[in-house]
């Protein structure tokens, strides 16, 4: 900056006054949280950063707000609800906020064709003051919404990140973002380790299974997305990669609620964030999408104050020797080697799914184990005996159910308890079994003895273990059994030196999944179906899959231990306490139904309507809807 030497003294002065105002307010720049440049706070989301932080920090379980769903601001009533601990308290609490919706859904419906008659119609009427006040009222009657306070679940998961939050941040520095990302986990689980959605998402980072399997290891004996640290490494990754094709961190978060590739579709058409908040409505992209981006803003200024508020400190974390498994080994043989309980090993290493743990699946070969860095685990660390290894993982011997045998004579020919049996698969509590099911044999390694036998019979309920005890009508089942043999491969056929066969596609699976099973690549699947790349494959349709490197077989159990995998997990957190049944309406969608409507998984109603092909609903078509709670 240029100023003559004969100015008057006094333009001296502006000049070092100005000078020190523009130092200061660098100074003040250089030193602002790296969150308010990374994370920025626009004008047209400050509502809804406001609403997510009441919910957070001001309204408790016990109490639902009531609100409109496209504009935060208009909150109608917070109503009570009970403890939802007590006998019925989670129905009743259903119910409540069902009828507060109807309640002031009518409410507007009214409003928008008359004038306000009493002190509660005013009250809302005066929420809608401007133009087109009618008008907007009537669409506010189709977006009333309630969402449960949350302050004691968030308050309990600041205090469980505890244990992980210094380590994670230090994950983020060293993948070069910001740490800061490390308390998206509040809006995804509440930092529950546990945490395990309807939809299949598990952990405290809630990774899908296709999205999970990107990155982590997701099999039927370890679970990788279970493990705060490695799911913090994966869901670094996913959120570098998107940072890097949507260029910005708004965008990336939000991503990881909506997916990359509809944010970059998304970006493309409205040019910014703030237009895809405001605008954007195609697809999926409902109202949990645009909020995620403000609840995370919510979340990690409400857990950053808490953190303050906290007098007490965390322990120090458990100091670990990390084993990097050169063979698949059974879990009683670290115990025994190292001097530990399987309780030890469990805490340690989470991903260690209950079949693992329970000596039916091996720890995988290349698994990093976690060992406490006592002065024993480490004197024996380097004499693991090599017997101990095996070349290949434990295979899961199946049963195929013949005409006449019952639950508890099939564990006997196993040598297995009938409880073992029934927890293996998932068995309702008059183990009720059917004609060509496929039954999981726990604890048992060698399928030589494996009933193979088909039968062409139909489908339908046969003997039961306790006769007497037998279920009045299929209605008293927990959850209706599927036909095992939708999982084979069928019309298989050698041709040029390859084997090829087709299987139907069910609830849950991806190309992703088919081609790590097969050992293949998804461009290959597509490639030999003519589909192309980023297609959407569909529960019912048909597919044609090249059995190069894995036979059919091994391919079917690959299947199933999936579909086991997913029942596990879901009535891990759920139970199914009752049915009713919905007419379809013109323009429903198999995916509205099930995620926004009744919030079930697919694979759940399409169990309860095996017989119906749910890829085309047909209006005034009746499904059957199964209730669920939360255990």
């Amino acid at each position: 900056m240029y100023f003559k030497a004969t100015r008057h003294s006094l333009h001296t002065g502006i000049l070092i006054t100005f000078s020190i105002l523009i130092l200061v307010f660098v100074l003040r720049i250089t030193e602002a949280p790296a969150s308010s440049k990374n994370f920025p706070l626009y004008p047209k989301i400050r509502t809804n950063v406001r609403f997510w932080q009441n919910i957070y920090e001001r309204y408790s379980l016990n109490e639902a707000v009531i609100h409109d769903s496209e504009d935060l601001s208009k909150v109608y009533e917070v109503i009570p609800l009970l403890d939802s601990t007590l006998p019925g308290g989670k129905r009743l609490n259903t119910e409540t906020q069902k009828r507060a919706r109807k309640k002031y859904a009518a409410l507007l419906r009214k409003l928008s064709v008359s004038s306000p008659a009493n002190r509660e119609e005013i009250r809302i009427s005066s929420l809608f003051s401007g133009k087109n006040q009618k008008k907007r009222m009537a669409r506010a009657a189709a977006n009333v919404r309630s969402q449960k306070g949350q302050k004691e679940r968030f308050r309990t998961g600041v205090l469980q990140s505890r244990n992980y939050i210094k380590e994670m941040k230090k994950i983020f520095r060293r993948y070069r973002m910001p740490e800061d990302l490390a308390y998206l986990p509040h809006v995804e689980s509440s930092f529950n380790t546990r945490a395990y959605s309807k939809f299949g998402a598990a952990g405290i980072w809630q990774f899908t299974r296709t999205t999970g399997k990107q990155y982590l290891a997701i099999t039927y004996s370890i679970d990788e997305r279970l493990d705060p640290i490695l799911a913090t490494h994966a869901a670094a990754k996913y959120l570098q990669n998107s940072y890097r094709a949507l260029g910005n961190w708004p965008l990336a978060l939000t991503s990881y609620n909506y997916g990359t590739s509809g944010m970059v579709r998304a970006l493309s058409e409205q040019g910014s964030y703030e237009n895809i908040f405001t605008h954007y409505n195609k697809g999926h992209f409902k109202f949990a999408s645009r909020n995620f981006y403000p609840e995370f803003l919510a979340a990690l200024n409400v857990a950053k104050k808490l953190e303050k508020t906290f007098k007490s400190r965390p322990g120090k974390s458990q100091p670990y020797r990390y084993f990097t498994l050169p063979g698949y080994l059974h879990i009683k043989k670290i115990a025994n080697h190292f001097s530990l309980s399987i309780k030890d090993i469990k805490k340690s290493n989470p991903a260690l799914r209950p079949p693992t743990l329970r000596g039916e699946k091996l720890i995988p070969k290349g698994y990093v184990l976690r060992l406490p860095a006592s002065k024993t685990v480490q004197r024996r660390l380097s004499s693991v005996p090599s017997s101990y290894y095996h070349k290949k993982q434990l295979p899961s011997p199946f049963h195929r159910v013949q005409k006449g045998e019952t639950a508890g004579a099939i564990a006997r020919q196993y040598g297995i308890s009938l409880k073992k049996l029934m927890q293996a698969n998932n068995l309702d509590k008059f183990a009720t079994i059917y004609i060509k099911q496929k039954l999981r044999i726990p604890g048992r390694h060698s399928a030589a003895t494996a009933n193979t036998a088909t039968s062409t019979g139909n489908f339908h309920p046969i003997l039961l273990a306790y006769k007497k005890n037998r279920p009045a009508d299929q209605e008293s089942r927990t959850l209706p059994e599927k036909d095992p043999t939708i999982y084979n491969v069928f019309n298989t056929v050698h041709k040029n030196g390859r084997l090829y066969g087709y299987i139907t596609v069910q609830p849950e699976e991806s190309i992703g999944l088919y081609s790590s099973w097969l050992a293949t690549t998804r461009g290959k699947i597509l490639h030999l179906n003519s589909l192309k790349t980023g297609t959407n494959i569909e529960p019912g349709q048909r597919l044609r899959l090249a059995f190069d490197k894995v036979p059919p077989g091994l391919f079917e159990n690959k299947r199933l231990d999936f579909l086991q995998e997913t029942e596990d997990d879901f009535f891990s957190a759920y139970s199914v306490v009752g049915q009713t049944t919905y007419r379809v309406n013109s323009g429903d969608t198999l995916w509205d139904l099930c995620y926004n409507k009744f919030d079930i998984p697919i694979w759940l109603l399409e169990r309860y309507n095996s017989t119906l092909n749910l890829a085309r609903l047909n209006p005034a078509q009746e499904l059957i809807i199964p209730i669920i709670q939360t255990i």
